[in-house]
C-alpha cells in the first residue's frame, strides 16, 4: 500500500475536482492510503451544507482531506502565495504521517512537489494535464516574451527532469514531452491517462431518453460545460443552426454552471429563436441523465498548440451514455477516436458547407441503432475509469518498489 499526498489547484467542491479528481481517488484509495490537499474558491466554501456532505462523503472512504482558500487577485502574487501555503501545509502533513509519493496534479502543485521532493527525498509525479504555460499563451493572458512564461517553461523543464514519473492525457502530448530539449538522451518515465469517467455513472439510459422524446419530440444536439477562451462556443452555434436548416425540429440542451447570460447573449447574437434552446445547471450527479436526453454530443475546442495534450471529460461522458459526437480536429488524442472507431463526426474545416455536411452525417449516425454501442464500446476501451485507476496504481507500485 502507498501512501500518497495528492495535491490539486482544483477544488473538490467544483465540478472539474468532483469528476476528474474525487472519482479517482476514492476508488485508489482501496489499495492506497490518500491525503488530499485541495484549494477551494470562497464561493464554494460558504456552501456550508455542500461543503459538510462532501467532507462526510470523504471520510467515509477514509481519506484525510486538507482544503485550502484558493486566491485569484493580483494573480501571479496570489498564486505564489498559494504555492508558499501549500509548501508549508504539505511540509506540515509529511512531519505528522509517512508519505511515499506526492502525487501532484497540475503546475501549481507541481511547484510544492518539487520542493517537496528536495527537502524531504520524496517520489514526485508530475500529472500535467496539459501545457500550462502556452495555455496561458493560447488564451490571451500572458506573451510568448513575457518573463513569467519564460520562468514557468524553465519550472516545466525542472518538473519533467526532476519528476519520477510524468503522466500525459494524450499520446500526442506524450510525444511533444519527450521531444523537449530538456529531455534529449534522457529516458524518462511517462503514462498517457486521458480524462476517464466513472462508467457506471454515465451509462445508456434509453427510458430518461423515450421520456424526453415523448415531452420534446425533436433531435437534441447535446452541449455540457464551459463556454469562452478555449471553447468555440460561436462555431457550436454555427452548427446548430445547420442542423436547424436540415431539420427544424432541433433543439440545442446546454448544460453549464454560472455562464446562462452570456450564453443567452451569444444565442441572441446568432440569431438563433431562444425557444430552440435549453440551459440547465446541474449537479455532477445529475449530468448523465442530461446527456441520456440528448441525440449527439458536440464540443469545439480552439486548435492551437497547448490543445495537443487536451482530453475533453465531455467526450468519455458522451460516449459512455451512447452519444455520437461532432468535433473539430487537432485537439489531443480525438480525432484519432472518433475516426477510427466510428463513433462521430470530424469537421475540419469552418465554412458553411462543413457545417451542413457534417450535421447531416450525425444526424444519420445518430439514427443508426448500431452507433450507440460502439460509442459504449469505446468508451470503455478509453475512457474507463477502472482502467485510468489501474494505470495509476501501477505508476504508485513501481515508485514504492524502486
Amino acid at each position: 500500500m502507498a501512501r500518497i499526498l495528492y495535491i490539486t489547484y482544483d477544488g473538490l467542491m467544483e465540478p472539474l475536482g468532483m469528476s476528474q479528481v474525487w472519482q479517482y481517488l476514492k476508488v485508489l484509495n482501496n489499495t492506497n492510503d490518500i491525503t488530499i490537499v485541495s484549494f477551494e474558491k470562497s464561493i464554494d466554501v460558504i456552501n456550508k451544507e455542500k461543503l459538510t456532505k462532501l467532507r462526510n462523503e470523504i471520510e467515509s472512504y477514509g481519506v484525510s482531506w486538507y482544503c485550502i482558500k484558493y486566491h485569484k487577485f493580483p494573480s501571479v502574487i496570489a498564486t505564489l502565495y498559494d504555492i508558499a501555503i501549500s509548501i508549508l501545509y504539505c511540509s506540515y502533513i509529511i512531519s505528522k504521517k509517512e508519505i511515499d509519493i506526492v502525487h501532484a496534479r497540475s503546475y501549481v502543485p507541481a511547484l510544492t512537489g518539487l520542493m517537496i521532493k528536495k527537502i524531504f527525498g520524496k517520489k514526485f509525479i508530475f500529472d500535467m494535464r496539459g501545457f500550462w504555460a502556452d495555455e496561458k499563451v493560447d488564451g490571451g493572458t500572458w506573451k510568448k516574451s513575457s518573463l513569467i512564461y519564460k520562468i514557468t517553461k524553465k519550472l516545466e523543464c525542472s518538473f519533467f527532469i526532476h519528476s519520477d514519473f510524468i503522466v500525459s492525457l494524450t499520446n500526442v502530448g506524450s510525444r511533444d514531452v519527450l521531444s523537449t530539449k530538456c529531455l534529449q538522451n534522457t529516458k524518462k518515465h511517462i503514462e498517457v491517462i486521458p480524462t476517464c469517467v466513472n462508467l457506471k455513472l454515465f451509462h445508456i439510459n434509453n427510458s430518461v431518453f423515450n421520456r424526453y422524446k415523448k415531452i420534446e419530440n425533436v433531435f437534441t444536439l447535446g452541449y455540457v460545460g464551459s463556454v469562452g477562451t478555449f471553447y468555440l462556443f460561436d462555431e457550436v452555434l454555427k452548427r446548430f443552426k445547420a442542423l436547424l436548416s436540415l431539420n427544424k425540429k432541433s433543439k440545442l440542451l446546454i448544460i453549464n454552471k454560472g455562464q446562462h447570460d452570456f450564453i443567452s447573449e451569444s444565442i441572441f447574437n446568432a440569431g438563433i429563436n431562444k425557444d430552440c434552446v435549453e440551459i440547465k445547471s446541474v449537479e455532477y450527479g445529475e449530468v448523465a441523465n442530461e446527456i441520456n436526453k440528448m441525440d449527439a454530443g458536440i464540443f469545439y475546442i480552439k486548435p492551437v498548440f497547448s490543445k495537443r495534450s487536451s482530453s475533453p471529460t465531455k467526450f468519455g461522458e458522451f460516449l459512455g451514455c451512447g452519444k455520437p459526437c461532432v468535433s473539430n480536429s487537432d485537439i489531443g488524442d480525438t480525432e484519432r477516436i472518433l475516426e477510427v472507431e466510428n463513433v462521430g463526426i470530424v469537421l475540419r474545416g469552418f465554412a458553411d458547407e462543413d457545417h451542413a455536411e457534417g450535421m447531416k452525417k450525425l444526424i444519420h449516425m445518430a439514427k443508426d441503432t448500431s452507433t450507440s454501442k460502439r460509442c459504449i464500446g469505446t468508451a470503455h476501451k478509453y475512457f474507463s475509469l477502472d482502467a485510468g485507476v489501474s494505470k495509476y496504481n501501477k505508476i504508485y507500485e513501481y515508485l514504492t518498489n524502486n
